[in-house]
Order: C-alpha cells, then structure tokens, then sequence
C-alpha cells in the first residue's frame, strides 16, 4: 500500500503518478488533496471549472452533468480521466484509490511518501484545489 503526501505538488503530474501506480496493480491512498496546486492563470482555471460545474441541460436543470465541488472528488476524477477507457477495467481499478482532504484517522503521515520531483517552485501563476472548491461553492 503506497500513502501519497499531496501538499504543494503540481496536481496533474501527481494524477499521472498515481494512474500508473493503480494500474500497476497497487493501492493508492493520497492525503492532504486541498493543498494540491493548479498552474496557470487563476481566471482561465476558474473558468473552466465554473463553465462545467454551472452546464445544465436547458429542458430540466435536475439531469445534466453533475461535477463534484470537494477537493478530494475533483482529484479523483482528474486521476479516473487518466485510466485505461474500457469502462469495466476503469472501474475495477479506480476501487484501489483512497483520496482525503488532510491526514484521515489511522493513516500515519510519517510514512507518506513525498514527491520532490513534482514540487510546485511557487514561480508561476498557481491556485489552490482548495481555492477552487471553495470558489465553485463547494463545503467539507
């Protein structure tokens, strides 16, 4: 079982990490998923989230396209888009990932493994996963 400390990592390469480790047959615990950061323009970023989170279906706003507005949801979907496409497989292999917003309860911290590689440098323009829930209205 590999547990992944999130915290200040670049959020897609994380993704792309953790897609190959589930497919690789391992299982996948991420903490601290609120902190993962997001580089480029703050207003194209929020954008994109907000034009998703806000399409409805014009007959009957109920149905539609439904997006998650919690950190921890978003990373997940960022890494189930990564997966093979065979929808079957995809399920079957999206069950071996555990995310959490900050530390759970009976996950030990100390053993995270901690991605240097993928440090965000904090010289671009960035936001946080957080900020970007917050913004779409999301509560946790």
């Amino acid at each position: 079982m590999m547990i992944v400390d999130a915290k200040d990592n670049v959020a897609g390469r994380l993704a792309s990490k953790v897609a190959k480790a589930i497919i690789n047959g391992e299982r996948v615990t991420v903490i601290n998923s609120q902190d993962l950061v997001m580089v480029g323009n703050k207003k194209s970023i929020l954008e994109k989230f907000t034009t998703r989170v806000d399409g409805a279906v014009k007959s009957n706003p109920h149905y539609g396209p439904k997006y998650d507005r919690i950190p921890s949801k978003i990373f997940r979907r960022m890494v189930r888009n990564m997966l093979p496409t065979k929808k079957r497989a995809k399920e079957r292999i999206i069950k071996q990932l555990r995310v959490f917003n900050t530390t759970a309860k009976g996950i030990d911290s100390k053993e995270a493994i901690i991605f240097e590689e993928i440090k965000f440098n904090h010289r671009n323009n960035y936001i946080k996963l957080k900020d970007v829930a917050l913004l779409l209205g999301g509560r946790w």
